[in-house]
Parts: structure tokens; C-alpha cells; sequence
């Protein structure tokens, strides 16, 4: 009986460190901004900037997506020219000598700046691993020393 409480608890232990708590937390920290923007490239221009109306949320550059109105763009952020005092973006791969209108998404912070609220999310991974953890530990040894069932 104390191998399947063993097994059980192992299984018990799998099934929590699969559980996506790191993306709750970035989730349940930010929220998608989207603007947008008419933009319009003179003749020989393919890029242009624009300027957020939030900021990025930690400065994470990944979390930008760019769609525009004519299907002949290829909108992409350029990673070089981010400007994170200004929040302003440079967007590269547009069509010359044209008037679009360009729909950016980003990720911005949900929370307003609560420091208490920050501070226990930054720490709920770090806990949330240490209970994955020490949990197995604790059970196992208590089935194998005679405490449990």
C-alpha cells in the first residue's frame, strides 16, 4: 500500500508542476493595448514611428504586434528603435508612398502600479515551487515512516 500512496504522490506532484502558474501570473499582471495609427510613407519611405499611448509593460518588446489596413505591408517592429522614455516604436517593412492605417498591440501593466500586489506576484512562482517541492518530500516520508494511512 505505501508504493501506491508513493505513486499517488508523485503523480499528485506531476500534476501540479504542469500547471501554467508563471503565464497565469504574467496574465493576470498585464492587459493588451491596442492603438492605432494613420501613418503615411513619402515616396522611397518604408518605415515610420509611432508613439504608444501606455507603456510597454516591462519594457518587453515581444509582446508588440502590428497589423495595417493594405494588404501590401509587411508591418514589423524594429527591434533597434525602441525608445522606452518616449514610449515610440519604429515599424519597418511598409509600403512606399501610401496611407494606412496601422493597429498596434501591446502589453501593458494591469495592476496600476500596487506595490503590495506586485510584490506578492513577483514571489507566487518562487512559493508555488517550493510547494511542488517540499510537498512529495513530506508526504513520501510520512508514508514511509509509518505516519500516513
Amino acid at each position: 500500500m505505501r508504493i501506491f500512496y508513493g505513486f499517488l504522490v508523485m503523480l499528485t506532484a506531476a500534476m501540479l508542476w504542469m500547471l501554467p502558474i508563471t503565464s497565469a501570473i504574467y496574465d493576470f499582471r498585464t492587459d493588451v493595448q491596442e492603438d492605432s495609427f494613420l501613418s503615411n510613407t513619402g515616396v522611397g519611405q518604408t518605415t515610420d514611428n509611432v508613439t504608444l499611448s501606455h507603456i510597454l509593460y516591462d519594457d518587453d518588446t515581444s509582446t508588440i504586434d502590428i497589423l495595417s489596413s493594405i494588404s501590401d505591408d509587411d508591418p514589423a517592429y524594429s527591434s533597434s528603435s525602441y525608445n522606452s522614455t518616449a514610449h515610440q516604436i519604429g515599424i519597418e517593412g511598409l509600403s512606399a508612398n501610401t496611407t494606412r492605417t496601422l493597429t498596434v498591440s501591446y502589453d501593458v501593466d494591469a495592476l496600476g502600479g500596487s506595490d503590495t500586489i506586485n510584490a506578492l506576484a513577483d514571489r507566487v512562482p518562487w512559493i508555488w515551487l517550493l510547494c511542488i517541492i517540499s510537498f512529495p518530500m513530506a508526504a513520501l516520508f510520512a508514508i514511509f515512516k509509518g505516519r500516513a494511512g
